[in-house]
């Protein structure tokens, strides 16, 4: 009997030992074991220690969605930021920067939709998610390089850029309505760029109300809007590749990051081609927003815009060809809504036949010397 109890003592102690040794003695692995096994990640892992994270990545009982920067992504912030990595370790905001890229709960690659917006620990911002055709998968700016390298408390995503709490041009549309430009935005796969924290942007903003003025005039829907092959032309045809402020405004074309020109019009307030600002200067830590009344549409500003004229033609809407009057021998142009000349030539009559052309709007530009006469219409 007594042998028996000795025996029975000895087994619960074993038990009790496999239960402390847990994780190291069956292979369990944590967030942190992923990360810190990981020869790519050594900067993150001195991070967590820094910050004094690992005992919360390394607890089994927690479960975690971590986006891991790597250690050459690490170093192109210290890049930007003209530090030393001494200098990040020692940052007393350095636990903030970390939570902002850990979620509660584990979500796999395959479990992201396109335009996810999520919460992460540091709720100082969210986290806007694309996925793309190719596939791939990005976290604000950066894409994800290695998916899914889970562990008994969640799962890791290697990704190629450090991110930063930043306020983008994304956040203040999405955080002040601009519904329909949000939607256009995620559809387009444009939130990696516009979410760059190292990028400097000027937005020209159309409001819901321009976007349902432009999408009855089209005669479309919001879905054909969003399933329009040019519809990141037509986006970053609002977008320049650097910050103006209203008052840096000056009269006069400006080349869009779609690579056509807008036209500056300060004479009466702020008009860009045919909109105008209503609400200046809302400004980001990557750039300012302008909200706009009206959509720019791509090719509807050149550089004699100084003397455009507009002009009258008709049928309109039309089903086969379009006329103009008095402008035999006259060059021009057809441009559609994503920018593209669709057809040009020199009009031997008044008539120009645009059967060939898929329904929807278009853009007439006549060309006489220094100056443009331009129409528009709708052929359906």
């Amino acid at each position: 009997m007594k042998t028996n109890l000795l025996n029975t003592i000895k087994n619960v102690g074993f038990t009790l030992a496999l239960s402390v040794m847990g994780a190291t003695a069956f292979g369990q692995t944590t967030v942190y074991g992923v990360i810190s096994g990981s020869p790519d990640h050594t900067t993150l892992t001195s991070a967590i220690d820094a910050a004094g994270l690992q005992p919360t990545l390394d607890d089994p009982m927690g479960d975690f969605t971590v986006f891991a920067p790597t250690d050459a992504a690490f170093n192109d912030l210290l890049a930007e930021l003209g530090i030393s990595a001494s200098d990040l370790l020692a940052d007393p905001g350095l636990s903030d920067i970390l939570t902002y890229h850990v979620l509660n709960g584990t979500v796999l690659a395959a479990n992201i939709s396109n335009g996810d917006i999520v919460a992460p620990l540091n709720t100082a911002n969210t986290l806007k998610l694309t996925v793309t055709a190719a596939p791939a998968v990005f976290v604000n700016q950066a894409q994800v390089n290695a998916a899914d390298l889970t562990a008994d408390n969640g799962v890791v995503h290697s990704i190629d850029a450090a991110l930063l709490v930043n306020e983008t041009v994304a956040d203040v549309a999405i955080d002040n309505n601009f519904n329909i430009l949000v939607q256009a935005v995620v559809e387009a796969r444009l939130l990696p760029a516009l979410t760059n924290p190292f990028e400097e942007y000027t937005v020209f903003a159309p409001t819901d109300a321009a976007f349902v003025s432009y999408i009855t005039e089209q005669g479309i829907t919001a879905a054909d809007l969003l399933a329009n092959g040019g519809l990141s032309d037509i986006l970053l045809y609002h977008v320049l590749g650097m910050e103006v402020l209203s008052t840096d405004l000056t009269n006069g074309l400006v080349t869009t990051l779609e690579g056509s020109d807008i036209l500056v019009d300060l004479s009466n307030g702020v008009r860009i081609n045919n909109a105008n600002v209503i609400t200046a200067d809302v400004t980001s830590e990557n750039g300012v927003v302008h909200a706009i009344d009206k959509m720019l549409l791509p090719g509807t500003a050149s550089i004699e815009e100084s003397e455009l004229v507009e002009v009258s033609v008709y049928p309109n809407p039309t089903t086969a060809f379009i006329t103009v009057d008095n402008f035999e021998n006259a060059d021009y142009r057809i441009i559609d809504v994503s920018g593209k000349t669709v057809k040009n030539g020199t009009l031997k009559s008044n008539t120009i036949d645009v059967a060939s052309l898929n329904n929807g709007l278009y853009y007439l530009h006549i060309m006489e010397g220094d100056k443009v006469s331009k129409s528009q219409f709708i052929k359906e």
